[in-house]
């Protein structure tokens, strides 16, 4: 099929040209558009909420969530920006994974003062300094920038000790920096940031975690959804004629595990070769996306660690029966089961009991006079 959607200049740009088009572009689809918008609304709608955890699978497109949060935030802050010019809307810093088995709080404060754009940051820097005069920093500079949402990337860095008895501390120290700054704080990552949610009570009531889930293909809903990503893509491949990726949706998914980052990273990196072996090249063919595509290793190692992760964020029904044994719930509704129960059989017997019923009585036998007790009693029934 001919290419109508994009123009001819595109066309007969250069390959670098092309290929930065397409990796520059971002379509909405349904798991992202919900992802954002419980983002947004955790932002600007959950006054109790200090941190905003929001973890997927690798390659699963937060980096295009971010991007769009980035956008989204900045143009809600305008008519702010026009009276308080010092305001930064959103800060981002991505956390390095740590070189020695412990993140670097020193090295972390120093490259967010970087990003809120403190004066002078170069000159002030003395690595001899303690973490805690940093600390003091960050926080005095996020209050006068007064951010609507500082967005961590790779959060799962955090998460990087050599011993699991300070990992509560981490998330701790994101909470406490939240609070007495009114900054919201959004760490994200894959499925590895996992074991920094929930870990206390405090952290519960003050946090939300937010699941960027990928396609799964036993739904029909969410395989339409794909296919729709797929035919999308294919529109917007610099091309003169479109790929016909929607023949091959199950190989594609395969590969890509129903991660749309994946997909797009593929199909980027598939253009890219295609154009610099033929820069008049008119589509990409299934071994050109074979030739690219994930080993079937590789999406086994992912694919485990997907699995985990999505069991370890679904509410089981034996989860939600300890909650309910927990607040004697599950014992209350089993007393008023039993006590309906009883009731029940009550009404049932009465319902079923004869309208007219003789006082109990021995009558006599034939040819035998009735005992005294006997005519005592049809006496006194008779009166």
């Amino acid at each position: 099929m001919e290419q109508k959607h994009l123009p001819q200049e595109l066309l007969k740009a250069s390959i670098s040209e092309k290929v930065t088009f397409f990796v520059n572009y971002t379509m909405a689809h349904p798991h992202l558009i919900q992802t954002f918008n419980e983002v947004m609304q955790s932002v600007y709608q959950a006054p109790g909420i200090s941190l905003i955890f929001v973890v997927g699978a690798t390659g699963v497109g937060k980096t295009t969530l971010l991007r769009r949060l980035e956008q989204k935030l900045t143009e809600k802050a305008l008519p702010e920006l026009q009276h308080n010019q010092g305001k930064v809307p959103v800060i981002g810093l991505e956390a390095k994974a740590p070189e020695f088995s412990q993140f670097d709080w020193k090295d972390f404060y120093i490259r967010l003062l970087k990003v809120l754009n403190e004066p002078l940051i170069e000159k002030k820097i003395n690595y001899g300094q303690s973490c805690s005069k940093w600390r003091s920093a960050v926080e005095s500079t996020l209050i006068h920038r007064s951010p609507d949402a500082f967005y961590i990337d790779e959060a799962h860095h955090l998460a990087m000790l050599p011993s699991g008895r300070k990992l509560k501390d981490q998330p701790e120290t994101l909470k406490s920096l939240a609070n007495l700054t009114q900054v919201k704080i959004i760490p994200t990552g894959t499925y590895d940031l996992l074991p920094l949610i929930d870990l206390g009570d405090q952290l519960c009531r003050r946090s939300k975690t937010i699941h960027f889930q990928r396609y799964h293909a036993e739904n029909s809903q969410e395989a339409k959804a794909f296919k729709s990503v797929l035919q999308t893509f294919s529109q917007y491949l610099p091309l003169s004629q479109q790929p016909d990726l929607l023949s091959n949706w199950e190989f594609l998914y395969e590969r890509s595990l129903g991660c749309v980052g994946i997909l797009k990273n593929w199909l980027s990196v598939t253009l890219n070769d295609v154009l610099d072996n033929d820069r008049n090249a008119r589509t990409i063919t299934l071994s050109d996306l074979q030739r690219h595509a994930l080993g079937v290793r590789q999406c086994l190692v992912i694919l485990k660690s997907i699995t985990i992760g999505e069991q370890q964020l679904q509410e089981s029904p034996e989860d939600l029966l300890n909650l309910q044994k927990g607040l004697k719930l599950v014992s209350l509704a089993h007393g008023i089961a039993q006590e309906k129960n009883t009731q029940g059989k009550k009404d049932k017997k009465n319902t079923h009991s004869p309208i007219a019923q003789t006082s109990p009585r021995r009558y006599p036998l034939k040819n035998q006079e009735p005992e005294k007790e006997d005519k005592e009693t049809e006496i006194f029934q008779s009166l």
